[in-house]
């Protein structure tokens, strides 16, 4: 008992909240497991079958998979994802975690296995939602209505930066007064005291200087985004939700062109209320329309300017995420899910490669924490 509640306390608290795991991380783990001794007369050591040596190495795996959770699972809606669908992960660990090394000694009847293994995290994400999947659509026992998503893809082209002379402020103190002279005459016998006054001025020059400032104004170029679009919609399909593209759902239903949301997202980070507005009155609109679509996925992913790394020699680039995930409820739109900014980072052996790996991991990464974020709802 007392072992399940510690187990359970590193699941829920992880020891290292900050912690980032990179897909080449290892993780080392032991299991021990009984080798039956033999019916009959038997002398001397058994040695273990192919069966208990599987049963040890799969022991070993979910020890993995525990330290796995302790330092890479930090979100408490993937915690509590895993901790529902337990079993079920762990039954498939063959899936998704891969033995590096292996080492096997046997004391007696016990065998001791040590193993060192890596794990495969999409894999993992997407067994551990696809059976909360299973879980939510078996629940509701209802048909989930389709997810309309649109991403926009813009590339950093220049950036115009203007820069400011320094702000001086002058100051100047004036100080007015009188001096007085004093002299003495005497003849001998008498002295007598004359006094004159004098005026006199005083001036202070001085002041103080502000730090030259930067302004600055960037410029955008919208970048195909066809394959973006349908890894995107192939992702969220895979995990139970159906979508449609948005240029097909702009014609049937009525709503603004692709054209137009390109034109507003190359200088604004935002689609304009009112584009907004119309496309989510064409959904209420329509009848056919507002019946089988639910969602509303909108999302922009920024790529900045490729620069050489370094170190490796490669281009390297950087690509900001924003997406706002909104459901349709009685005719209005209600945003479930705010998504971002979240950062990735992508290399290549031109430019044009690494704004290429970059769009497409940044095109993973956000279809994959649209689904964690629903699913962690019970959507």
């Amino acid at each position: 008992m007392l072992r399940f509640f510690f187990l359970l306390t590193i699941f829920i608290f992880p020891l290292n909240a900050e912690a980032i795991c990179n897909s080449d991380d290892t993780f080392d783990a032991t299991s021990t497991i009984e080798i039956p001794k033999p019916k009959g007369f038997f002398t001397g050591t058994p040695k273990p079958s192919p069966e208990i040596i599987a049963e040890g190495i799969s022991l070993a795996k979910k020890n993995v998979l525990q330290k796995f959770i302790g330092k890479c699972i930090t979100e408490r809606t993937k915690l509590d994802q895993y901790l529902k669908v337990k079993k079920n992960v762990e039954s498939q660990t063959d899936n998704f975690i891969n033995v590096i090394k292996s080492k096997q000694t046997q004391d007696k009847l016990s065998l001791n296995i040590k193993i060192r293994a890596s794990v495969n995290g999409k894999l993992f994400e997407s067994i551990l939602y696809s059976q909360g999947n299973t879980v939510a659509n078996n629940s509701s026992g209802k048909k989930r209505k389709r997810m309309v998503s649109f991403f926009i893809a813009r590339k950093a082209e220049s950036t115009d930066t203007k820069v400011y002379d320094k702000k001086v402020t002058k100051i100047v103190k004036g100080e007015t007064g009188l001096a007085a002279e004093k002299s003495a005459t005497t003849d001998g016998s008498t002295t007598v005291l004359n006094k004159q006054s004098s005026a006199y001025a005083k001036t202070q020059k001085g002041g103080s200087s502000e730090l030259k400032q930067r302004s600055s104004s960037r410029s955008w170029v919208i970048m195909p985004s066809s394959d973006l679009n349908s890894n995107i919609s192939k992702t969220l399909s895979n995990n139970g939700f159906k979508g449609i593209r948005y240029p097909s759902f702009a014609k049937r239903c009525g709503a603004p062109s692709s054209d137009i949301i390109e034109e507003e997202f190359s200088s604004l980070d935002k689609l304009s209320d009112d584009t907004e507005a119309e496309i989510f009155d064409s959904i209420a609109e329509s009848e056919r329309c507002n019946k089988i679509i639910g969602f509303v996925a909108i999302g922009t992913i920024n790529v900045n300017t490729a620069l050489v790394d370094k170190v490796s020699g490669n281009f390297t680039v950087s690509a900001s995420i924003r997406v706002d995930v909104s459901q349709i409820i009685d005719g209005f739109p209600e945003v479930i899910a705010a998504i971002g900014p979240i950062q990735v980072r992508s290399q290549g052996l031109e430019d044009n490669e690494a704004e290429k790996n970059a769009l497409i991991k940044a095109g993973e990464k956000a279809a994959q924490e649209i689904v964690n974020s629903l699913i962690a709802q019970g959507i």
